[in-house]
């Protein structure tokens, strides 16, 4: 989910890597662009996440061979996007989740140097159902702030930072960026 803007750069990796690739976006004709940029190489799947159709539609479009590993946008799902790829389509391979600074958000003062102020992403945030079954690995999204200059990061970036995730050989997270302080954030 997210295949034709964020993690377009994603999908020509894996692409030039050989893999198959089911892209999925709610936008139609940017996926038609896509698949056709990698014919043979790109399925498509124009459907919204946050629809009660979905998982029957995505179990459609990958059955019967799985899924081998998942990138999820997180912005383009809710609810939870872990509850709408069905985990028996992922056979325990690893699904990316990738979320905004948003959830790094301080919740009051003393929030402000907890776990994301150490560089951690913090424990609780996937529920404890998403994760029947499913090697999920959060990457949170902070932004880059270099020279006194603060940006929000490229497609590239993160979809390189999601795929060094998703290929990593144990279960793990991340933070690609910074998230503190709080105030410096772009805008």
């Amino acid at each position: 989910m997210g295949a034709t803007r964020v993690l377009r750069p994603a999908v020509a990796t894996l692409v030039e890597r050989g893999e198959r690739v089911l892209a999925v976006s709610r936008t139609a004709a940017d996926l038609e662009l896509l698949g056709a940029e990698c014919p043979g190489w790109v399925r498509t799947l124009a459907a919204d996440c946050a629809r009660p159709d979905f998982p029957s539609r995505l179990r459609r479009a990958v059955e019967p061979a799985g899924l081998s590993g998942a990138l999820v946008y997180a912005p383009a799902a809710s609810p939870h996007p872990t509850t709408r790829v069905p985990a028996g389509l992922l056979g325990g391979k690893p699904l990316v989740l990738i979320l905004t600074s948003e959830v790094a958000a301080p919740k009051g003062r003393d929030d402000e140097e907890a776990a994301f102020g150490r560089g951690e992403p913090p424990h609780g945030l996937v529920p404890p159902e998403a994760l029947q079954g499913v090697d999920v690995r959060p990457l949170v999204l902070g932004w880059c702030a270099s020279g006194g200059a603060v940006r929000w990061h490229t497609p590239a970036e993160i979809s390189a930072a999601a795929l060094a995730l998703l290929d990593a050989r144990h279960s793990t997270g991340g933070l690609l960026g910074t998230v503190r302080p709080w105030a410096d954030r772009p805008r």
